[in-house]
């Protein structure tokens, strides 16, 4: 629909404004991470530490299916500028916090923004482009996604280290007023048709109360708490029992927040289970990949920061290749095949690493990975797309983002269990009885319960030196070490041999996918009739 009311001109800088809007929104996702000893020197309010990302992970997390259902009955325009303008307010308030509880309250503002960008780009490009040209396009906007994220971290360190930490959040204002200035010259709204009270409020409010449950059950099950505790028991069931009052709040809803009848459309469903299981075991099996490179492998901060940039580079250059042969041949299947492929061999790859490789080993594997994200991504938001009816795009793709970013946190939290207890039992199993002989539980409690001691200057030295106090030699100490180490190492193998048997699976999932023909279609009914495929609804 957009495609006929805008120029080629107006196409690309509102694609342009979009992609930057999109890559402050995942740059504020990782921006934190480097820059959080100044803020905490700054502010205090040390106790609140993991709020400043669970707050932005969860405001950003609950308005995407909510927004993308919204748009399409009251059109894009709306929530895309609403959306810019809150983040940007979000990130004033964050750089004049002038304490932890403040900056904590204007990160959930930046949430909702964030939230609100992430679940209308995608489905306004979807208005903008034909299936076959959005297979190009795609590509490019989750590669500035994905330089958003890798570039976080040094980024805030910069700022940290130079002009203050303020500037992580200063920065979004100009870029996102020149953004949110093309967009409202160039986006008009494109209204389906709605009232107020068509909403499902009901739906609206159990789902997000369902998410805020899960997600915080995930978290602080992996922070805090641990699995077992009657805080994450109670949470988990509260979210179980809300999502089954969820499902059947949108089986009698007219405009139901998630339509039901999605899940009956083949196609939604696979591409679904597909992003799912690649957000869960592959992406969430990465963020522990930097522990790895940093203690078994020797590298700093920064280098690690560095091993995880060709990652980009193969996502950047695949996405351009799968668009490409996209365009070219109306068909995705056998591309989506090797990029899951790719993924899986990327994780293959990634646990046969030891202590002491080298570490070009995980850069190029990184590449591989990124390659096989390149051509998965986009399609997969390609195809959804097109299997679903124009009235439902909003809706099918916000969905499936929102399932995608609760699958990695669970990803996360679940392979930080796995991650730390095979530490714990490897290094307890590597460590020689002379060097434990010689060890005080204090020491041993401190190198078991820590796989990153090593690169906290003071603790490891006040460590070292209770070990040296209490008898221990430096030779010992270094063979406890070794067992670190070793240990760290065998966590990453146990987290990537998961990971690359969920790679085997995604290309049995992607096998299993119908080819729909998408060569000059703007929207598309689902590829068999008997799949009974989401329409819109009569109401409308």
């Amino acid at each position: 629909m957009l495609g006929v009311l805008l120029s080629e001109r107006e196409k690309m800088l509102l694609l342009l404004s979009l992609a930057m809007c999109m890559f402050l929104s995942s740059l504020d996702g990782s921006i934190v991470s480097t820059a959080l000893p100044v803020m905490l020197a700054d502010l205090g309010g040390f106790q609140l530490l993991s709020w400043v990302f669970t707050l932005y992970m969860l405001t950003s997390t609950v308005v995407v299916p909510i927004v993308g259902k919204l748009s399409d009955m009251f059109g894009r325009r709306p929530f895309v500028i609403s959306g810019v303008v809150i983040f940007l307010i979000g990130s004033l308030g964050s750089g004049l916090a002038p304490t932890m509880i403040t900056l904590i309250i204007a990160r959930g503002v930046q949430g909702i923004g964030g939230g609100f960008i992430l679940a209308c780009v995608l489905v306004v490009m979807a208005d903008m482009y034909t299936p076959i040209e959005r297979a190009k396009y795609v590509g490019y906007i989750l590669a500035i996604i994905t330089a958003g994220s890798l570039l976080g971290p040094p980024v805030g360190g910069f700022f940290a280290d130079g002009p203050g930490w303020r500037w992580c959040f200063f920065i979004n204002l100009p870029i996102g007023a020149i953004a949110l200035a093309t967009i409202w010259a160039t986006l008009p709204n494109t209204r389906q048709g709605g009232r107020i009270g068509d909403i499902d409020f009901t739906g609206a409010a159990v789902l997000t109360a369902a998410t805020v449950a899960g997600l915080l059950a995930s978290a602080w099950a992996y922070e805090a708490y641990g699995w077992g505790s009657a805080i994450t028991v109670g949470l988990l069931v509260a979210a179980g029992v809300l999502l089954v009052l969820f499902v059947l709040q949108e089986l009698r809803h007219p405009n139901a927040i998630i339509p039901m009848s999605l899940f009956r459309n083949r196609m939604y469903v696979l591409t679904g289970i597909i992003a799912i299981l690649s957000s869960a075991v592959l992406f969430s099996a990465a963020i522990f990949l930097p522990t790895f490179i940093q203690t078994s492998l020797g590298a700093s901060a920064k280098v690690s920061g560095f091993l995880f940039m060709p990652q980009a580079a193969g996502l950047v250059v695949m996405s351009f290749i799968g668009g490409r042969i996209v365009a070219k041949t109306g068909r995705f299947k056998q591309l989506v095949v090797i990029g899951c492929a790719l993924s899986g061999l990327a994780a293959f790859l990634l646990q046969t690493m030891g202590v002491g490789d080298p570490r070009w080993h995980v850069a190029l594997y990184m590449v591989v990975f990124g390659m096989g994200s390149g051509l998965v991504t986009p399609l997969i938001n390609v195809i959804v797309q097109a299997s679903v009816s124009q009235e439902e795009t909003g809706v099918a793709t916000s969905s499936q983002m929102y399932f995608r970013q609760i699958a990695q946190v669970l990803g996360v939290a679940l392979f930080g269990v796995l991650f730390t207890t095979s530490y714990t039992s490897s290094f307890a199993g590597n460590l020689d009885e002379e060097v434990r002989a010689a060890m005080p539980e204090a020491v041993y409690e401190e190198l078991e319960g820590d796989a990153t001691l090593a690169l906290d200057p003071g603790r490891f030295e006040e460590t070292r030196s209770s070990f040296l106090e209490a008898g221990g030699t430096v030779a010992l100490f270094e063979r406890a070490l070794d067992a670190q180490k070793e240990a760290v190492a065998v966590a990453n193998k146990r987290l990537f041999l998961i990971s690359a048997i969920g790679g085997v699976l995604l290309v049995a999932l992607s096998l299993a996918l119908t080819e729909i023909p998408l060569r000059g279609r703007k929207s598309a009914p689902a590829p068999q009739e008997e799949e009974q495929p989401a329409t819109a609804s009569a109401s409308r």
